[in-house]
């Protein structure tokens, strides 16, 4: 995808102001996979821009790449807006935000994730950018809580996986990743894999604990860290009812127009 000199420009400034960051590998990748990271707020997104090294796309929410739909998305998914006092001022930084945001992320390198029947656009660009050879950077964490570390994770991207294997008869592996900016690293741990012979619902169960579960354990094996969380406790204020609702969240945000 095209970078424009915008896009250029924040990027320079972004790996200026962030340290560089090393990738530690469990087990070194042999073919293209799906690393299913930590978000940290901003952090993630931004240091698997910067410093990931493997080639690779990201999965990104399809209504910041829209300069309608970036409005409503910023209100409430950047800046928590239903938890503020003066929601009019808020309002305006987001429609700010909405002109600044979309170029951004189109730029990144990014596969658009929808919350509707496009969905299915979103898995076919996958299963080609896997068949080019190129990874899948997907975060994937819902506000349901676990750990200081990590929220549980959305599995519904692990369908990609049949998907795959029906056009290619290779096996999908997940990797589960931890990001961490103070000490710089990027931890990529031992991966779980598709089992084309498990019903799919059982393994998006199975899977789906394991890189919960692991991208936890990555963050408590780093040196003493304050964790950022996936989403802060003023989110959990405002739009608590959504915290196992995760299509009603979206639903919301793209109603509100």
């Amino acid at each position: 995808m095209k970078q424009g000199l915008y896009y250029k420009a924040v990027y320079g400034f972004l790996r200026w102001i962030y340290p560089r960051a090393k990738t530690l590998y469990e087990e070194v990748p042999e073919e293209a996979g799906v690393f299913v990271c930590n978000h940290a707020a901003i952090r993630g997104p931004v240091m698997m821009t910067l410093d990931f090294p493997r080639p690779h796309k990201t999965w990104a929410v399809s209504l910041s790449m829209n300069k309608e739909e970036a409005k409503s998305y910023a209100f409430h998914d950047v800046f928590f807006g239903e938890s503020r006092k003066h929601k009019w001022f808020y309002r305006f930084l987001s429609r700010i935000v909405a002109i600044a945001l979309p170029p951004l992320v189109r730029g990144a390198q990014t596969i658009p994730v929808y919350h509707d029947t496009r969905i299915l656009n979103t898995f076919k660009q996958s299963v080609k950018t896997l068949e080019a050879g190129e990874d899948l950077v997907i975060f994937a964490e819902k506000p349901e809580r676990y750990s200081q570390f990590v929220c549980r994770i959305n599995d519904g991207f692990i369908s990609l996986a049949a998907m795959y294997y029906r056009r290619t008869k290779k096996i999908l592996k997940f990797y589960p990743v931890y990001v961490e900016k103070k000490s710089g690293q990027i931890c990529v741990g031992k991966p779980v894999a598709y089992d084309p012979e498990e019903p799919m619902d059982a393994q998006k169960e199975r899977i789906g604990c394991y890189l919960t579960e692991n991208i936890d354990r990555l963050g408590r094996s780093l040196p003493p860290h304050k964790p950022v969380p996936f989403v802060p406790q003023r989110w959990y204020d405002a739009y608590g009812q959504y915290e196992n609702d995760v299509p009603g969240y979206w639903k919301m945000i793209q109603n509100d127009r």
